[in-house]
């Protein structure tokens, strides 16, 4: 944490938070201590003031809002680029910021709240694959891909990262909304062969798929009522400023992946996805698929009865 971050407990109100940022007297991160992005974010303020004034008189007035730029730097400045998807107008981004926080902190259940407000990962759930692979789902806040959204959930096998996505809380029509902004599979130096044997060690479910369902473990657990993604034209690396910088990013399509699970679309930037996967009764499965299937379905409930075991 820089030395000048507590500076911020002493903000009385939104304009002194700003007056703070733009002199330097504050500086959560490195970017903060360069004149020129000071600069540009006194104007982008000015610019979308109303936005603006919004997100620093909730982070001044809020001390969960405060802590999280020790972690999260660009807090004040991040509504002023494309947030979440596309075409999510500025005071919404403002508003979506605000309740994720806010969510966060008068969350019942402690072990989730602190992953949410912490830069140490917290174990979600684990189990054992076919061969005795450690599988690992991870919740952790670091400012990693802070467009996309303010938490990042990860999977682990053997301690290599399969894939990752990134989220937020977000209230809409008076309803929770997990929104996921982002989502790539494991890095590029990672071999194809280790996802296959990853998927073949679950029984055919992918590690993409695997996430989805810790998130819908999360979902349910906290009372979210609905679960978006960002569609292929609607994330945020589509934006004109990003689409030739940010091309090489996209190696794989949203809207492919959204539908082959059966997700619907709700908008040309959003999917709707379920709060859960249907299992297909046994008599349906064909008779040499079985044993696969009750295999698949014995680590999907392994998944969830260690996700309820380290929420105690």
């Amino acid at each position: 944490m820089s030395e000048n971050t507590s500076l911020v407990s002493h903000q009385e109100n939104g304009l002194a938070l700003f007056y703070a940022l733009i002199s330097g007297k504050l500086q959560p991160g490195r970017l903060w201590q360069k004149p020129r992005y000071r600069v540009k974010y006194f104007f982008r303020s000015l610019i979308y003031s109303r936005a603006t004034a919004r997100l620093l008189s909730a982070i001044a007035a809020d001390s969960v809002m405060r802590d999280m730029l020790a972690l999260q730097d660009t807090l004040p400045s991040k509504i002023h680029r494309p947030y979440l998807y596309l075409s999510m107008p500025m005071l919404a981004r403002s508003e979506a910021i605000i309740s994720h926080y806010d969510f966060a902190s008068r969350l019942a259940l402690p072990t989730l709240r602190t992953a949410l407000l912490s830069s140490t990962p917290l174990v979600l759930t684990e189990f054992i694959g076919k061969n005795g692979e450690h599988f690992v789902v991870k919740l952790v806040c670091t400012g990693r891909c802070e467009r996309e959204g303010e938490v990042n959930m990860f999977i682990d096998c053997d301690n290599t990262c399969l894939a990752m996505l990134t989220f937020a809380v977000i209230n809409q029509q008076q309803q929770r909304v997990l929104m996921i902004g982002g989502m790539q599979g494991a890095h590029r130096d990672i071999a194809h062969d280790v996802i296959r044997d990853a998927t073949k060690a679950c029984y055919g479910l992918f590690p993409k798929r695997l996430l989805l369902e810790a998130v819908q473990m999360f979902a349910n657990a906290t009372g979210v009522a609905r679960i978006e993604a960002v569609s292929d034209r609607g994330h945020v690396f589509r934006s004109l400023r990003y689409r030739l910088s940010k091309k090489s990013l996209f190696h794989a399509s949203y809207d492919e992946f959204w539908t082959s699970i059966n997700a619907e679309r709700i908008s040309g930037d959003l999917f709707s996805l379920p709060l859960s996967f249907p299992r297909k009764p046994m008599e349906e499965i064909a008779s040499k698929k079985r044993s696969e299937y009750r295999k698949r379905y014995a680590l999907l409930d392994s998944m969830q009865e260690s996700f309820r075991q380290h929420l105690i």
